[in-house]
């Protein structure tokens, strides 16, 4: 789970799925405050996370799997990256480039 980097505090896993759905780069601390931002190796992990997508759509075509099995594969895997991003998330005090 992250900390903030401010006053120490770990987040819960619910704060932290709130926090990740929003389309600003800060995140507020829910205990100080704070802006927290994402760490460049945290955000890489979520983002290469996310290239298993093409691969589960692409080697089941090659097969005969049924389009409502490789469709419950994918919304299993995405529930799955869902609920691991709390665990994967790093938060730092100052806005880090991705590269």
């Amino acid at each position: 789970m992250p900390t903030c980097q401010s006053c120490g505090t770990k987040w819960s896993w619910k704060q932290t799925i709130k926090k990740s759905f929003t389309f600003h780069s800060a995140l507020e601390c829910p205990y100080c405050g704070k802006k927290q931002y994402w760490t460049t190796k945290s955000r890489r992990k979520v983002s290469f996370s996310t290239m298993i997508f093409p691969f589960f759509i692409i080697v089941p075509s090659l097969f005969t799997i049924s389009r409502l099995l490789i469709l419950s594969m994918l919304i299993c895997l995405s529930l799955f990256i869902l609920s691991m991003v709390p665990f994967i998330m790093e938060l730092t005090d100052e806005e880090e480039p991705l590269w």
